[in-house]
């Protein structure tokens, strides 16, 4: 496996799917101006993860040309991402948390899942850092905020052609 193409394909995908965003506006119900609070909120959600993949994805490429020992790669890809990460983490929460009451249509369970399984990342990007210095535990983070923006990206299409 070629970690730079893989690199450059995750990028290119978690750009790709940011840029559909702009299809979903323009032919929903929120090109007229109807946007609900719960879809803002996950435009920003959908925004933030696949801009972290595709960052992420491109920083490593160019930790990986400056670097040339792969375990300090991965241990600073690792750490950068898990502090990142528990940032946004605490500021989603605070976000959601804050404005729960304008936005009744967000599923809670799915946010504690989804939510679980990012500090569940996190965690193992402590571990890599630790333990194992791989690429594997950086992949599945930014794997992560991929699948994360796809699902916000398959809400965002149910809920743009609704009444």
């Amino acid at each position: 496996m070629d970690l730079v193409e893989l690199l450059i394909g995750i990028a290119e995908i978690a750009i790709a799917l940011a840029g559909f965003t702009g299809v979903v506006v323009a032919f929903g119900s929120r090109s007229v101006g109807s946007w609900h609070p719960g879809d803002r909120l996950r435009l920003a959600f959908l925004l933030e993860a696949s801009l972290t993949a595709a960052g992420f994805a491109l920083i490593a490429l160019l930790v990986l040309s400056v670097i040339e020992d792969r375990a300090i790669v991965w241990t600073v890809m690792s750490s950068f991402w898990a502090v990142y990460m528990s940032g946004s983490l605490w500021n989603s929460h605070r976000r959601i948390s804050t404005n729960s009451d304008t936005h009744g249509d967000v599923d809670k369970v799915a946010n504690r899942f989804t939510g679980g399984l990012f500090w569940v990342l996190v965690l193992l990007q402590l571990a890599n850092v630790i333990f194992w210095q791989a690429f594997p535990p950086f992949l599945a983070a930014i794997m992560l905020n991929l699948a994360g923006a796809a699902m916000q990206f398959a809400r965002l299409i149910r809920s743009a052609f609704r009444e």
